[in-house]
């Protein structure tokens, strides 16, 4: 075969340049620490690198999600250990007060004190967690529950209608949706009595609705304006938990109602009722019940997020093990390499200096 020297000088830097790359190669991957840089070094194993980097965003995105709702959580226990501690308090003067030795008088200040002791349950029910209201189910946007006075307390009303119910009896009341004034029938004369516009503030149990309703803002509204809805959060590719518990739940729950409890047991110590007093007791203990049952509800869900979250960042250790496997470099392999390299590339530029040194005149 006739070699020119046009070919063989090409050939020659053809050779000093692969050698130079590949040196250049293995450079890059000490100084960087990573075996693969792009596609062409590992086709199959870059592949396997991109899965496990998208299962490292994903775990650390649920890690995310669990240490928000584990705030939210731990701020929900805080609210209901304190509300426990205020029917505690209630307790307590309704113990007092249902002494036969108690006074009107004592009484009147005890109710003082269970209004102040409601107000700050209210105030509790109507926690926000950042700009987002915690127990209005799905409706965070809301404060959840309107307060009262128990002065402005009236007596109940069988239905909200837009006329006036069929077949009542004396003293059955109403609300009339037109005019939004209650009615009472007078089993005398045989008619529906208009009581006048209600007063801001103005609140009635309503027996079809099953709660109480406020004259507020022009309106009658229910006392909870939430709704029993919840929400989810993902913690998991196939996992889900519950974070929040509406407040109906919770604050007005049909075995243990504290708000009602409270506002019967206010009305019955500034009535001077002792039978009234007594009987808010049991009430009173059906209410923290439900608040615990809740707390206990909520350990648990917290319970699951930690071991949800130990297991995501066990995960996480395993995944970063397996994608360095793949991806770092073997230090002692890639530094023998590059001696190896080394060499090869000085003898390659020696044997270039011999060949491209040689000449017709030498040998004249």
């Amino acid at each position: 075969m006739r070699v020119s020297n046009r070919f063989l000088y090409y050939q020659l830097v053809k050779d000093i340049g692969t050698n130079t790359e590949k040196l250049f190669k293995l450079n890059n991957q000490i100084s960087s620490g990573r075996r693969i840089d792009r596609p062409s070094d590992d086709p199959l194993g870059l592949s396997q690198v991109l899965i496990y980097r998208s299962e490292l965003n994903s775990f650390n995105q649920f890690e995310k999600t669990i240490d928000r709702a584990n705030g939210w959580m731990s701020r929900t226990d805080s609210i209901l250990s304190d509300v426990d501690n205020l029917l505690g308090r209630a307790t307590e003067l309704a113990v007092q007060q249902a002494s036969s030795t108690s006074t009107e008088a004592t009484r009147e200040g005890a109710a003082e004190e269970i209004e102040e002791i409601r107000a700050m349950v209210v105030g509790l029910a109507n926690s926000k967690y950042a700009d987002k209201y915690m127990f209005g189910g799905t409706r965070t946007q809301t404060a959840p529950f309107l307060d009262m006075k128990v002065s402005d307390w009236q007596a109940d009303v069988n239905e909200i209608a837009a006329v006036a119910p069929g077949a009542p009896a004396d003293a059955d009341r109403y609300i009339n949706q037109t005019d939004n004034h209650i009615y009472q029938y007078d089993g005398t004369a045989a008619a529906w009595v208009d009581q006048g516009a209600p007063a801001e503030g103005t609140a009635v149990i309503v027996h079809n609705e099953d709660g109480m309703y406020i004259f507020n803002d022009g309106a009658w509204v229910p006392q909870y304006r939430g709704n029993d809805s919840t929400f989810s959060i993902k913690i998991g590719k196939g996992d889900t938990v519950e974070t929040n518990i509406p407040g109906d739940e919770v604050f007005m729950n049909g075995a243990g109602d504290i708000i009602q409890t409270l506002l019967n047991l206010e009305k019955a110590l500034r009535d001077n009722d002792q039978q009234g007093i007594s009987d808010a007791l049991p009430e009173i203990d059906d209410a923290s019940k439900v608040v615990n049952n809740n707390l206990a509800k909520i350990g648990a869900t917290m319970n699951r997020l930690e071991q949800t979250k130990s297991i995501l960042e066990r995960a996480a250790v395993d995944t970063e093990e397996s994608t360095s496997m793949i991806e770092d470099l073997d230090y002692a392999e890639a530094l023998t390499s590059l001696q190896n390299q080394q060499t090869i590339y000085e003898a390659t530029l020696k044997s270039a200096s011999l060949i491209t040194g040689l000449s017709l005149l030498d040998y004249v």
